[in-house]
Parts: C-alpha cells; structure tokens; sequence
C-alpha cells in the first residue's frame, strides 16, 4: 500500500474510533538475574505492604510502581483498553522474564495478596486485568518479544507483545502466525480466550495452533506444557481454561507462509442493512466453504472488509456481496500485507477516557434471525442515554473452525461443527455515571437476542470468551465434560486455589 493510499484510508475511517498509538516493541528479552527470594514479612495480605517488598525485589527502572509515582504509573494504568477497567492498583509490576513472574507470584501466594494480570489490556470486564488499591496488577507487557525459531516453523512470542509488533517482526521474514485482526491487542488475552484470526476458516482458532507453552504455577515453578511431555494436560487445559491454572509466559506457535491478501474495504448504505445481512448468511452457505476467504464488519452499519488470502482482482467467494448494487469503497481494493489490514482494522480502537463493554452469544447461521438481532439491538441502543453508542459485530464462523481444532490436536470449546455466528457487539461512552444504565441495556440485550435465538431453536451453547461479559458463564458453555476437566487440571497444578482465591476476576472456576 502507498503512503498517499494508506493516508488515504485512514482519512475515510475517521468516523470510527480510532487506536492509541502503539509504539515498536523490541523483539528482545532482558534477561538479568532473578535476585533471591528472602523470608517476607507478614504483610497478612496488606497490599501496600506487599508493594514495598515488591518495590525491594524487582528493583528495574518501572518494575514496580507505586501511585505516587505520577505519570509513569498513570501510563501503566491507563494501557487498559476501557477506562472502566482503569482500576487503582496498590502498585503495578512488570516482571521482565519468566523468572521474575515466578518470583512475583511466590510473594504474592505467601503474602495472601490479590492481584490481577494484564497482557496487553483489551478486556473490556471491569476487574478481569485490574484490580483496585486492595490488590497488585501484574503487568507482562515486558514480556514482548517475538523470536523466531531456527528452522523458522514456530515463534516463541510473550503474552505483553501486540499483535502489530509480532506481524511486523515476522511478515519481513516472509512468515506469519494465526493472531489477532486487530493490531493493539495484547497477544496473552487472545491466545487464551481461542482467538480469532483472519486465517480461522483454514487454520482453526488461535490457540489451535501453539505447539508449546510456558508456564509460571501457583508454586512458582516453571514448565514447558506440550501435547506430548509430562504435562499434557496443562496443555489441553489451556485451550479453553483460562487463567486457571498459571501464568503463561510465552507461546510457542506455529508458523505459515505470509501471502498477500485480496483487500477490498466497502460500506453500503443503511437502507442496504437487510440485504446486507442476508449476504452474510449467503456468504457462509457458499463463499466461506473456500477457506482463503474471510469477511470482518468494521462498525455497526454495512460496512464491512473482504480478505481473500492469495493476490487476485476479485474473489468468487464474495459474490453475495459484490450483487448487493452500490457501495462506497473506503479504499480502492488493492492486494496487499497483513500489516495493510492492520492499517483498516487498527482504527476500531478508542482512545482517552472512552468506556467500553458488550457480551456475547452464538447461534446457527440464519438470515432472517441475524436482521431479528439487529433490530433487537437498534431497539435497545435507542435507550441509551446521552453521549453513548454502540457498535453491532456478527462473525460468521465457519464449520470447518471446529473441524479443524480437533485434527490440531482439540480444545475445551465445545463447539459444534456447523457454521455459526459469534457475536462482539459492544457499547462505549464516558460517564462513569452511566456505567450501570450501560450494564442493565447490555445485559437485556443478550436476553432479548438469545431469546429469540431459542426461539428459532437456533441458539447454541458456546460462548466467545474473548468478547464474554464478566457476568456470562463462559466455561460453562463448553459442556460439562470440558469443566469437569478443566476442574481437574487447576485442582492438579494449583492445588492451594492460589489463582482462585487471590486473583482478582475473570472466567474462573470459582465462579461455577
């Protein structure tokens, strides 16, 4: 893409929110020592105390920081993607290894102190990567580096690493990895949730594709969880477990060729929205079954960009969209990177003090459910009060996305092989006084459209844990043979509940 061309295209998309500005991340890890864990004081789960045992231990520059450290801990803070989810931490620590988190979480365990870990920030859950003055956030944005293997066929890549850093360490080599479509999302919170790539149809979900991962345990101790050594569990388990179990460190993916993609950014009017929809079903009943095709919505509307994974003019997989008539292009379809499509779809972030939440639900692929659901969610977002908005997001899920987790290996998801839809519709405003008006409409939201959903007996269980609301039962959804084993993994390796009872929030098994 031209400089001239991408200006271009981040002119037209103004009328979205657009991202805080994510500087270079260096692909390499500072690897100083570990000092010795000494005796602790009984700080009896005093967090201030905690802090300053901390503050004694991780001695590097911003490692620890205190709240009256001032704009260096304010910047710390405020890497949460929600300002809701801004909360006042007692301190912020950034472990610069493995090593470190370990030690982090030894003092953490025999203190008692509740603490929260944040990767890159994008949860939208108040409290699932934050905590308030009664606890410590433990910030693994140190852990940022991407670094490729020598045969180049995996990447280990820490969970503080965004994804725009990881593609622009890795497209230069030729290479890629399945990751996040959005380039300021942190790499932890996606890897665990499953996540969606542009590359779902043909290569399953995100976490489909680890070969390995490392762990920091309740204990403090240090492991490598592959599908074939002594803790194969742990690796199963962290296909849809969670934060249940530890802290991992790095994740070691699979690698696949970087083609250039087949770009096309488009947007119909709003009296085309019915139409619109109803390409979308159409594109699932025939354009999706070519697995180099991808669609993602950019906003609420029809506005939408079509990805077809090799360089060509136009793709047969799109042509529901193409017979929709009149558009206005965003940009000009063009063939280019992965980091061309960060350009399009980095803009759907907020900046400032905008405040964000939204829920989610699934269902069998249905044109005429899907414009019920819009409808639904118009109705309701008319409540909204002054200064609020929201923003309606259906992906279309293809068969073979749980087809193909279980020839890689399988996960805990549950899902079932039939094309789908997950939803990440989502609010954003900016009074904190709005927050439980903005909850309440979320929340009748989700009811009026799984209502519908069942009505139609359409509904399905699953529940899209990267876009879940923090009162959803996410684990749940997976079945009850998955928690079962997910309970058993976390009794194994956490015996203590040290991630139960000390962490903060988030989709743990406490919750059930």
């Amino acid at each position: 893409m031209t400089a001239s061309l991408r200006n271009a295209v981040l002119t037209a998309l103004t009328v979205l929110p657009m991202a805080r500005s994510v500087p270079r991340i260096p692909v390499s890890v500072d690897s100083t020592a570990v000092p010795v864990l000494r005796a602790e004081p009984n700080c009896a789960g005093d967090p201030v105390c905690t802090c300053k045992v901390l503050q004694g231990t991780l001695t590097g520059v911003n490692e620890t920081l205190l709240s009256t450290d001032g704009a260096s801990y304010q910047d710390s803070e405020d890497e949460n993607y929600s300002a809701a989810c801004r909360l006042p931490a007692a301190c912020i620590v950034s472990p610069r290894n493995a090593q470190e988190v370990s030690t982090v979480i030894k003092i953490l365990s025999q203190t008692g102190t509740k603490f929260a870990v944040r990767s890159g920030g994008h949860n939208y859950n108040p409290g699932f990567a934050s905590v308030d003055e009664d606890g410590v956030l433990i910030s693994l944005s140190s852990l940022n580096s991407t670094v490729l293997s020598e045969d180049k066929k995996t990447a280990n890549i820490g969970p503080g690493s965004r994804w725009q850093a990881v593609y622009e360490a890795l497209i230069p080599q030729g290479l890629t990895v399945l990751g996040g479509r959005v380039g300021p999302v942190g790499v932890g919170g996606l890897m665990l949730g499953g996540g969606l790539s542009y590359f779902a149809t043909q290569r399953g979900l995100a976490f489909d594709n680890v070969k390995s991962y490392e762990v920091v345990l309740a204990d403090g101790s240090i492991v490598t969880a592959t599908a074939d050594n002594q803790y194969l569990d742990l690796y199963k388990g962290l296909r849809g477990g969670a934060t249940n179990f530890g802290i991992v460190t790095c994740y070691e993916i699979y690698t696949y060729p970087a083609a250039n993609f087949y770009i096309d950014a488009r947007a119909y009017s709003p009296n085309q929205t019915t139409d619109f929809l109803h390409a979308i079903a159409e594109y699932q009943k025939e354009g999706q079954l070519d697995p180099l095709s991808s669609i993602q919505l950019l906003s609420t509307g029809p506005t939408i960009l079509l990805l077809y994974n090799e360089p060509v003019r136009q793709a047969n997989a799109f042509d529901a969209f193409y017979n929709l008539g009149a558009y206005q292009p965003i940009a000009p379809a063009f063939n280019g990177s992965l980091l061309d499509v960060m350009t399009l779809t980095g803009s759907r972030f907020s900046t400032g003090d905008v405040r964000t939440y939204g829920e989610t639900f699934t269902h069998k692929a249905d044109a005429d459910l899907m414009v019920e659901l819009y409808e639904i969610f118009i109705e309701e977002i008319a409540n909204l009060p002054s200064g609020a908005a929201g923003v309606w997001v259906p992906n279309p899920i293809a068969a073979s996305v749980a087809t193909v987790g279980k020839q890689y290996g399988g996960n805990l998801l549950g899902l079932q092989e039939v094309p789908q839809a997950w939803y990440e519709w989502f609010i954003t405003w900016t009074d904190p006084a709005q927050d439980q008006t903005i909850w309440n409409i979320s929340q009748s939201i989700t009811q009026r459209c799984t209502d519908a959903a069942k009505a139609k007996d359409l509904l399905l269980p699953y529940l899209f844990m990267n876009t879940a609301g923090m009162k959803q039962n996410v684990l749940d959804s997976f079945g009850s043979e998955n928690v079962a084993f997910i309970k058993a993994v976390a009794a194994k390796y956490d015996p203590g509940q040290v991630f139960q009872k000390l962490q903060n929030n988030g989709f743990l098994i406490r919750n059930l």
